[in-house]
Parts: C-alpha cells; structure tokens; sequence
C-alpha cells in the first residue's frame, strides 16, 4: 500500500459540500418515471417511505457518525456492534448493491445521449453497450484522483444536473398540474390517495426505498469533513428534505403529462422536457435540459463508484479479502477494488443492455439492487439498537431523542420497514410486462440474493479458519 501525501487528510469538506454529497447519493430524476406511474398514490407512497424508512436511516446515520466519526461507515458502525464478520457482510451488500446497480443509471445516461443526437438509437443497443462501458471506465478512472476532486466534481453536478432541471421540470410540472385531472392523467381526491391493496402494485414501494439509499455513503468520508460531529447531523437533515421535496413534485409533474402506457422507465424525464416544451414552443431548449440531466446523472454515477469501495476496503484491511483488493494510490483510492468493480459492472451491462426485454431487465435489476441493500439496513438498523446498550458512554453530537425508547422505535420502524420491501420485492409488478410467471420471477430475484451473499460467507469461513490455525500455532 502506498503512503499517504499529506493533503491527502486535510479537512476540505464543509456542511454545504457533504450535503451536496447526500444528495448526489441518493436522488435521480432517472427514478421519476418509476414512482410517476403511480399517479396520485406517488405521494403517499414516498411520505410513507420517509416516516418508516429514509427519516429513520438519517437519524441512525446522524447519531452513529457523531458517535464513531472515523472512516470505515457501515463496516465500523456494525463491528462496533456486532463484530468484524457481520460488518464485513453488511459493507459487502452495500457494494454488491452497487455493482448490481450500476447498469441502470449507466442506462439512463446512454438513453438521455441518445435523447441528444437521435431518439432512436436508445434502442441500438450497440450504442447503448458503448456508452456505457464508456462512462463507467471514465468515472472509475476520474476517482482514482482522489476524493477531494470527485467531491467538487459532484457537487457541481447535483447543482448543475439535478436540481436546476428538476426545479425546472417541477416548475413546468405545476403549471400542467390544474388539467391533468381533466386529461385523465391524475386524480385529485383523498381515495386517490390511498394506496391500492393489489400487491403487484405495492411492489413499486421495494423501487421507492432504492431510491433514498445512500444517506450513509459520506460518512466514508468523515475523516475529511470540518468539524464532523457537529456539520454531519445538520448536512444530512438538509439533504432530507430537498430530496423529499424533488422527488414528490418531480414524480407527479411527469404523471401530469405522460400517459401511464407511455411511459418509458429509461427515459422518462427526457419524454417529460419533450412534452413540456414543445407545448410552451421551446422545444429548442430541451437538448441543453438533456446535457444538464447527463451532468447530474454522472454526479451521481461518480459518488457511487467511490463510496461503497471506500468502505469495502476497511473490511479488506481485516483479511477478509485478498491482499490484492487492499492496493490504494497515493491519494489513499483503492484501485484495486475500482478495478474489480468495473469488471463486474460490463459484465451486467452486457447481461443487461442484450435482454429481450431491456424494460423487464431494468425492474428486475433495480428490485435486486433494493433487496441487498435492505438487508444491509436492516443490520444497520440492528446495530444501532444494539450500540446504544453496549457502548452507552460513547460521546454523541447527536443523540436520537427519547432515550431507548426513541432508538428502538427509530430503529424498530426502520428494521420493520426493510423487511416489509423486502419480501413485497418478490411480487411481479403489474405496470412492467416481465416475460416470467410469477413463481420464475420471485426465484430469479431468490438466486440473484443467494449468488450476491455467497462471496462474503465463503470469505468469512476462510479467516475463520486462518485465524484458528494461527490461534493453535502460537498455543503450541
């Protein structure tokens, strides 16, 4: 391992950049059009999804950061609660979750280019493979120059890329607002409110919780933040609520314009500038909105391929991987699992892009990605529980309020909420047409869960045994 150069641990992220770091984690307009095809509903759904899951994980997040204000995340918080084998297991799933991810956002960037030149080619799937490949390698090697540039290169990107085209398509949105009842579009009542009983309908809620992860993904960069206990706390209840706020106004601005059977899950937002300008005669102003959208996609695509890595690497330096994986430059990156996730990120691309049905492959990969990830929350959320009673004299900036009770019914709710997506993601959905029957589709997501969790176990039974042979050689 190379020797770190002195700027490399200098604190150079304030409150506004680890905000802006939240916030690039986690929102996406390219999740829009999913929760948009649930109308009116869409707002109940994501204020449930806040009250039961993305409030609780920001307050869990906020007292275990202020707690444990060392790199390492999720690794370190479950060690401390559970030991080195189940956090090695919860950082796993958390990069597993990413890799799996990787080819629906590199998708979304491929068909917003496509949206650039010519509508068309987002079904060449050629030049979807391309650019792809193409943007995943040029964001893996742009990390390899360090955090500090790939923090500002995000920051710049959520401002630029997310919320100025999302606050112009909620903007626009609006005005469509008042004659979209009329259009058959959405329906405004307190029925329409309610969610559907239909399960195949209550599966978008697993999709609605995949896009408010990733509060966590800054505290791999703790060690670099002014001031962490204090500007952690305040940065991520900040980025609560503008993702809150973009995601709802955005989800019903897209259902106020695009007829549900029209809706494409891949390009969505870029149908929605379409419609929208064309019907205020701008039209000509959209292709600048879709360069935007590609800046504010790789802000997001650039976070995700740094963090879970970061926090892998604290379990490698446990033995827990190869010594191979443990490489880092001079600005502290490790290479080598970037590497590695880049390898396995064309793999699924391939696997992805060459489907029959690129729709289908996109929900199932998506609902995937959702179900590692819940897992890795719900240990998260049991550790948080857990850490109150084993480490009570630790020090917290923040505390969640209501003593025990509070920390149980913040962690209880989110723990609940996890499990309840996550069995609800093995339902077929009924908007998506996916050539499997129901049975096929609920053991393809089984066998996807069962071939991510097997590497980490297999690692885990390994230095079990290593550390058994050492524990004998140094008896004897």
């Amino acid at each position: 391992m190379n020797k770190l150069t002195p700027h490399a641990t200098l604190k150079f992220l304030g409150m506004f950049s680890l905000s802006m770091l939240s916030v690039s984690a986690i929102i996406s307009l390219r999740n829009l059009p999913t929760t948009a095809l649930l109308g009116t509903q869409s707002v109940t759904f994501f204020l449930v999804a806040a009250i039961c899951f993305f409030v609780p994980v920001a307050l869990a997040c906020a007292e275990l950061a202020s707690g444990w204000p060392k790199e390492g995340g999720v690794y370190l918080w479950v060690e401390e609660a559970f030991g080195p084998n189940l956090g090695f297991l919860a950082v796993w799933l958390q990069w597993m979750e990413s890799v799996v991810w990787l080819p629906t956002i590199l998708s979304f960037i491929a068909a917003t280019t496509a949206y650039l030149f010519n509508p068309e080619l987002e079904n060449n799937k050629i030049f979807l493979v391309s650019i792809m490949v193409l943007v995943l390698w040029g964001a893996t090697l742009i990390n390899f120059i360090g955090i500090k540039t790939s923090s500002f290169l995000s920051t710049i990107g959520v401002v630029l890329g997310t919320l100025i085209p999302g606050a112009i398509l909620i903007l626009l949105g609006c005005s469509q607002l008042p004659t979209a009842e009329a259009k058959g579009l959405l329906i405004f009542s307190k029925d329409a409110l309610i969610p559907s009983s239909d399960l195949s309908t209550l599966v978008t809620f697993t999709a609605i919780l995949l896009g408010l992860c990733g509060m966590e993904i800054p505290a791999y960069h703790i060690k670099n933040v002014k001031n962490p206990k204090q500007s952690y706390p305040i940065a991520i209840f900040f980025a609560t609520i503008v993702i809150l706020f973009v995601y709802i106004l955005g989800s019903l601005s897209i259902a106020a314009v695009i007829p549900k059977e029209n809706m494409s899950l891949i390009s969505g937002p870029m149908q929605a500038f379409h419609l929208f300008f064309n019907a205020f005669g701008l039209n000509w102003t959209a292709p600048f909105l879709a360069a935007l959208t590609l800046i504010g996609s790789f802000a997001i695509l650039n976070t995700w391929i740094i963090g879970p890595s970061k926090g892998l690497l604290s379990s490698t330096k446990e033995g827990y991987m190869p010594k191979v994986f443990m490489r880092t430059n001079a600005a502290e990156v490790p290479t080598a699992l970037l590497y590695l996730q880049g390898i396995c990120g064309t793999f699924l691309i391939s696997l992805f892009v060459f489907n029959p049905s690129v729709h289908a492959a996109y929900w199932i990969i998506n609902t995937l990605a959702a179900q590692l990830y819940l897992i890795m929350y719900f240990i998260l959320f049991l550790a948080l529980i857990k850490l109150r009673y084993s480490q009570p004299h630790i020090t917290r900036t923040y505390q969640i309020p209501g003593g025990k009770v509070g920390v149980w019914l913040v962690g209880g709710m989110g723990a609940i909420a996890c499990l309840v997506a996550f069995l609800i993601g093995f339902v077929r959905p009924a908007d998506i047409e996916v050539h499997h029957t129901a049975f096929e589709y609920g053991l393809l997501l089984l066998a996807g869960i069962v071939v991510s969790c097997l590497p980490p176990l297999l690692f885990i039974r390994t230095q079990r045994r290593i550390r058994k042979k050492n524990a004998q050689i140094n008896k004897h």
